[in-house]
């Protein structure tokens, strides 16, 4: 599953990459001008939108030798010694936009087209088609390529249709990529901009597909407002990677929808670069996921049919609510747990996982409300927890030295599974299950009985209560007296009257 994500999130961003370096923002390279050389003008005004209703006009041009573009994956030998692309003839009366491209481009890159249309009386607006781009032993191809508004750090919109590449041995093939309203700011230097600094309104992606290691299909991807301080919306659907590599008992994926919002991506990724706190935005953040497949050698390994994360936060030192859904789960008898299952007489694990949480970002308080685990035909196990002194600024440095226990529960309702040890346990023991209950009932009364203990009586009672059947479900609550530092839950006294005593512990089954 690892080794699914690494490659599913590798392939996404070499497509992503090769796409804007098509568009020529990502591959830009190109060096101040000369003091009095003559510089390109720029468009004052935004273009108007692709696919706007105006009179197309062809662009005549002589043709270049090997005017027709080259096989898409002809066979490359790398020089002995990196050379720069040769330079090539600039086809007369080009568009402006394609000239700014090949500037920014670089010298060492060639651009190569079958044809040019300038969409409107600048060239501003154009369109290519047989697309070849060409570094040393790299290459890139598309079908057609539409440029609006290109500017030396970013462009208004930029559309690629039928695009392909190589890259370390993976082959990369995209239907269409289309990039709007990105600006990529320019020092000067070589350095990356940071993340806060990149703005793209848009990028999408459909029917990518790779093949290499592994093979990968996705029909659509999208990722809308990067901009820093806001929140962006990223979604993707029908993911499908197979021929895993070293991916163990799971081989291939497949996700049906996979979707988040609320999140201010570009911010938080700077911010995690340089190991600081990412900022906390106020308002609604989902992540949400539907339709995920695993299987191994052709089988199926586990399943989940949806998963829902919400957070509502109320104020920017991370105060607010959140809730927590994984639905639908199911894992089915690898060789790992096969014969657990067997045992018990299961023949998978289907269970469901909820919770719900508050936190108050003053006093580093957190409230897990409920947190429960239900395994269909098994039991349903619930924990509840209260702590505070769990600041923003301590959990980012794992300091967790004024952390306190206020309260914690654990809750047992039993649909089969202690029914099926007890049973498990009667056919290996060769002894009756009453007796064996019995037997356990007098270990756990031996425990929780000490002279003068009356405050463990309920606990014993209770607990024995649900080993004899006569109870299905137990819950076992701690009520310190004062709310424990991690040193003295840490120095729980071993004997179960003076931990009864620090702790506040009750019980009760039903």
């Amino acid at each position: 599953m690892h080794a699914a994500g690494r490659m599913g999130a590798r392939a996404t961003m070499l497509a992503t990459v090769a796409g804007l370096a098509l568009a020529g923002v990502a591959m830009a390279q190109t060096k101040p001008a000369p003091p009095g050389a003559p510089q390109q003008a720029l468009p004052t005004a935004k273009p108007p939108p692709l696919g706007a209703p105006q009179q197309a006009q062809p662009v005549p041009r002589a043709a270049p030798p090997q005017a027709q573009p080259a096989p898409l994956h002809p066979p490359i030998t790398p020089p002995a010694v990196a050379q720069p692309a040769p330079q090539q003839a600039i086809p007369p009366n080009e568009p402006a936009a394609v000239t700014r491209l090949r500037g920014l481009l670089g010298a060492d890159v060639r651009l190569s087209y079958a044809n040019a249309q300038a969409l409107d009386a600048a060239g501003e607006q154009v369109r290519l088609s047989g697309v070849v781009l060409e570094q040393r032993n790299k290459r890139a191809t598309a079908d057609e390529l539409t440029l609006n508004g290109l500017r030396t750090d970013g462009v208004a919109e930029a559309v690629i249709r039928g695009f392909t590449t190589t890259e370390d041995g993976t082959q990369v093939r995209i239907g269409l990529v289309r990039i709007a309203g990105l600006t990529v700011p320019r020092d000067g230097t070589r350095a990356p901009p940071r993340p806060e600094q990149v703005r793209l309104d848009t990028l999408r992606l459909e029917g990518v597909e790779t093949s290499g290691g592994a093979t990968m299909r996705l029909a659509v991807a999208s990722l809308e407002n990067w901009v820093a301080g806001q929140p962006a919306r990223f979604s993707m659907e029908g993911l499908d990677v197979s021929r895993i590599d070293g991916g163990g008992m799971v081989d291939a994926v497949r996700l049906a929808r996979f979707a988040f919002s609320g999140v201010d991506i570009a911010s938080t990724l700077g911010a995690l670069m340089r190991q600081e706190r990412p900022r906390t935005l106020v308002g609604r953040a989902a992540v949400e996921l539907d339709g995920l497949e695993l299987a191994g050698g052709g089988r199926p390994v586990g399943r989940m049919t949806e998963m829902r994360i919400g957070a509502d936060v109320s104020n920017a030192d991370g105060s607010g609510t959140g809730t927590l859904a994984f639905r639908g789960i199911r894992v089915e008898a690898t060789p790992m747990i096969a014969a657990w299952l067997t045992r018990f007489g299961y023949q998978a694990i289907d269970a469901d996982i909820t919770s719900s949480t508050a936190y108050e970002g003053g006093s580093g308080r957190i409230e897990v409300r409920d947190i429960s685990l239900a395994v269909r035909e098994a039991g349903t196990l619930s924990l509840s927890l209260a702590m505070d002194g769990l600041t923003q600024e301590r959990l980012q440095a794992s300091d967790f030295s004024t952390a306190r226990l206020i309260s914690f529960g654990l809750r047992y309702a039993d649909a089969s599974l202690f029914q099926r040890f007890i049973a498990a346990q009667s056919r290996e023991a060769r002894t009756p299950e009453p007796q064996l209950r019995e037997q356990f009932a007098a270990m756990a009364g031996g425990a929780l009985s000490q002279p003068g203990a009356a405050a463990l009586d309920p606990v014993r009672d209770a607990v024995q209560r649900f080993i004899r059947g006569q109870a299905r479900t137990i819950e076992i609550r701690a009520n310190p007296p004062r709310p424990l530092g991690m040193a003295d839950v840490q120095g729980v006294p071993p004997s179960p009257v003076e931990a009864q005593r620090l702790l506040g512990i009750t019980a009760t089954a039903q």
